[in-house]
């Protein structure tokens, strides 16, 4: 008797957490099975986090700080212990960061500048490990791998600073770390994308003594605010938990410095696009997001827009419009893209900041930038991420990474 109560609960169980972790799979998605593990995985943690919230707590999305990694100077990284990379901690400009040096790499070295992602608020470079590893490893290259400060408590513009001071000490002292100085470039993914972006954007523009970057990687980068409408958004809004349209506008809401306790009520506002006027929508800046500007197959949603009933709020409008304009935090309303060093440009189909990258790729094209934009059909957001298991690594995103680095070995070769 008891054993098959015991039968009952464990079947019961089972089922519930395969109602709970099952996550439809849009048609086209590569390597499908391995998606829906991880997706089950993750949805599962959200929902033990949302249980928080039934029971008193809030969302999970107003308690990112407790979610947020602590950024350290210590501690063994899983990259060292393949023993073909020198791993080291060390700080730069006064930032922590974990310095990668092949020991085939020459007496100086290209180097990269990598960024990790996370939404301006959660990850640290110990999070990334395993990326930068692969990108010194299979580019024969030095990384630097920046620990940035992270939002809320330190929004926009300081993870900015951070990146742009480590870069031009980089450039400046890249001798002592046996980098050539001539051959740097930068690179990140999601908001590191959006870091990359804006260095490589702030040194090409400035008047400085320094060397000119290289080349910038920028891989489903975040890159502007201003609408959260596109085609990428309204297709790819709950599909893929990994960053879900309500995430990414928790994320921006954070980065922003509104107020985190009301992060879900501000980024609803954003999601509906009501933190901007109607004058706002028709300004120069409305240009750089025109739907015309993307591949013809990602310039007319498959999915209709939830209606918005709701006026813009002229409160929120006044505190975020100077800022969402501003090229330091969305590269994409630069009104000025010229100049910028070669970059590559990678887009996951399944993903709400596809069109960022996209129309960001175009506009550096139209400015005479030499650019190589992959688009990974067939992949989602962050699948170039290697703190996941490599089984469950999709073909979309070793493809993209290989190419990255393929890109930069191009790039550092002359």
């Amino acid at each position: 008797m008891l054993l098959r109560l015991l039968l009952i609960v464990l079947t019961v169980l089972v089922v519930a957490i395969a109602i709970i972790g099952y996550t439809p799979m849009p048609d086209g998605l590569q390597d499908p099975h391995k998606t829906q593990i991880l997706m089950g995985v993750m949805k599962i943690m959200f929902f033990v986090m949302n249980l928080k919230q039934i029971f008193g707590y809030e969302s999970w999305h107003n308690n990112l700080r407790n979610f947020q990694g602590e950024i350290t100077l210590e501690g063994d990284l899983p990259s060292a212990k393949y023993g073909d990379v020198k791993v080291t901690r060390d700080r730069v400009a006064n930032v922590p960061v974990i310095v990668y040096r092949p020991h085939t790499a020459e007496e100086l070295s290209p180097a990269l500048i990598f960024f990790h992602g996370g939404g301006w608020v959660l990850g640290t470079a110990d999070e990334w490990d395993l990326n930068a590893y692969h990108y010194a490893k299979e580019a024969n290259i030095i990384v630097i791998n920046v620990d940035y400060r992270r939002a809320p408590v330190y929004p926009f513009p300081i993870p900015a600073q951070d990146c742009l001071e480590v870069t031009q000490y980089v450039l400046r002292h890249g001798k002592t770390f046996g980098i050539d100085v001539n051959k740097v470039g930068v690179g990140g993914d999601s908001a590191g994308g959006n870091l990359a972006a804006v260095v490589a954007l702030t040194l090409a523009k400035e008047e400085s003594d320094l060397p000119p970057l290289k080349y910038q990687v920028l891989s489903y980068p975040a890159l502007q605010a201003l609408d959260f409408r596109l085609p990428a958004y309204v297709d790819n809004s709950n599909t893929m938990p990994i960053l879900t349209a309500k995430s990414m506008a928790v994320f921006y809401v954070l980065y922003l410095g509104l107020d985190d306790k009301n992060a879900e009520h501000y980024a609803k506002i954003l999601m509906e696009n009501r933190h901007i006027s109607p004058e706002f929508k028709k300004s120069k800046y409305s240009e750089y997001v025109d739907v015309e500007f993307l591949p013809k197959m990602f310039r007319t949603p498959n999915k209709t827009a939830p209606v918005v009933t709701e006026p813009y709020d002229p409160q929120v409008a006044a505190k975020v419009e100077p800022i969402i304009v501003n090229p330091l935090f969305s590269p994409l309303m630069a009104p000025d893209l010229s100049g910028l060093p070669p970059a590559y440009v990678h887009a996951c189909e399944f993903d709400v900041l596809r069109d960022d990258a996209l129309l960001y790729a175009r506009r550096l094209l139209d400015a005479g930038v030499m650019v190589k934009t992959h688009i990974g059909y067939g992949g989602y957001h962050a699948d170039t991420v290697k703190m996941i298991p490599e089984i469950l690594q999709s073909q979309s995103g070793k493809t993209a990474f290989t190419l990255a680095c393929d890109f930069i070995k191009s790039m550092v070769k002359n």
